[in-house]
């Protein structure tokens, strides 16, 4: 795993050329207990007002106090439309096969609004509005034992992102809400794949709210930057917090970034620290 992600990482920042033009991501996480996890994606910019931005993502469910085998992979498709320089339109979606009795379907869509180029000392600040529904499809509980019945549901939620640079800081903030559960899950059920914003590592569990932010100090070589979420579980009446940290390096038109991600950091028993590294290069 360590291997590949530095050989992905040298093609990303050494070797620009080999698509055609827009911007290719890769991160990847290791942790406790073998846990490892990867993401790439990439923007296309098609010129004509269009986006498209296919992504993949793969991890390992051995986070548990045993490992079990095999992984879960997620596809998804992002097509976003500049319907005028300030107002871009999006649509996304996301395919999580059959593996280890869980799968799923995201669809959603959103808005981004830039209020303007500089308000005050604000600059390019703007609003992420979305909304979407997820339709989870699970065989086995939370043991890993198969259900006497398939239990099905579907989540609809919305999220709001607010962002902007202030000087040579870059700040994002987000707010995530399942509206409705049409199915509420129950104590022994829990869902393979769940995100926390501005993270790498993937977590289990549904989640009825979450919010997170991010604050970065950019410069020309390199940018410090940290994150804070706190979210709840549906299992849960009390939040949980977790914290990232990590360093950003520019080189020309890529960056390299590493760091660390602790999720609730406040529970010894359960406390889950992860080390990341990612990659992005423009082209």
């Amino acid at each position: 795993m360590l291997r590949l992600k530095l050989l992905l990482t040298l093609v990303l920042v050494i070797c620009p050329w080999v698509v055609s033009y827009g911007q290719l991501h890769f991160a990847g996480v290791n942790g406790e207990r073998g846990y490892a996890a990867l993401k790439g994606s990439y923007r296309w910019d098609l010129d004509n007002g269009f986006i498209l931005t296919p992504a993949v993502g793969y991890y390992r469910m051995s986070d548990k106090e045993e490992d079990e085998p095999g992984a879960t992979t997620k596809y998804a498709l992002s097509v976003a439309y500049e319907i005028m320089d300030n107002l871009v339109a999006d649509l996304a979606g996301a395919y999580i096969p059959r593996r280890l009795g869980f799968e799923n379907v995201m669809y959603g869509a959103g808005l981004v609004y830039t209020l303007c180029y500089r308000c005050g000392p604000f600059k390019n600040p703007y609003i992420h509005a979305r909304a979407g529904q997820s339709f989870y499809d699970i065989a086995k509980d939370i043991n890993g034992q198969p259900l006497a019945s398939r239990f099905k549901t579907t989540a609809t939620a919305a999220s709001l992102e607010l962002g902007s640079e202030l000087g040579a800081f870059w700040l994002q903030a987000r707010y995530d809400k399942v509206i409705k559960y049409n199915h509420k899950p129950p104590q022994q059920i829990t869902s393979n794949w769940t995100e926390i914003p501005y993270m790498t590592a993937v977590v289990q569990g549904f989640v009825s709210d979450m919010t997170a932010v991010r604050i970065a100090y950019r410069t020309r070589w390199i940018s410090p930057y940290a994150v804070y979420a706190r979210y709840k579980y549906l299992v849960s009446s009390e939040y949980t917090v977790s914290v990232a940290g990590g360093l950003a390096l520019h080189l020309g038109q890529g960056t390299i970034s590493g760091g660390v991600e602790i999720f609730e950091q406040n529970r010894q028993d359960h406390r889950k620290t992860y080390f990341f590294m990612s990659a992005s290069t423009e082209f």
